[in-house]
């Protein structure tokens, strides 16, 4: 792990922020999304705050309840998203920046789609497969 100990709260919520930029830039040229691991960071509180609050809130937030409950917010900044996961004791598990078009923890998999769909016409009063 790398030692951030040498740096202020402000240099490390830069340096955040920077990689942040990096990432989106890739996203955008590459179509390839990141993310920023925060919990295995050394953070304080205080520069989490700080990295939350300036990265702000974005127009989409959900909530997940699965395994405990999950927050994700998109910042200020489209592409970048707050993530927080947490047990069912409350206790943060993970804590991210993704930056990504859509969160993958959103992302429908084409099982549960198939599962979906399976339900969906099976829901109607009659089957347009035979």
């Amino acid at each position: 792990m790398t030692n951030f100990d040498f740096l202020e709260d402000d240099a490390l919520v830069d340096t955040l922020l920077m990689e942040a930029a990096g990432l989106l830039q890739h996203l955008i040229v590459h179509q390839q999304p990141g993310r920023i691991d925060l919990l295995s960071l050394p953070l304080s509180p205080a520069c989490l705050a700080s990295l939350e609050a300036r990265l702000g809130k974005g127009e989409v937030a959900t909530t997940l309840h699965a395994a405990g409950e999950s927050e994700i917010h998109e910042t200020a900044f489209p592409g970048v998203w707050w993530t927080r996961h947490c047990d069912e004791s409350g206790r943060a598990v993970a804590l991210l920046i993704e930056v990504a078009d859509v969160p993958d923890i959103l992302r429908a998999s084409p099982i549960d789609m198939a599962h979906g769909h399976r339900r969906l016409i099976a829901a109607t009063h009659f089957s347009l497969v035979k």
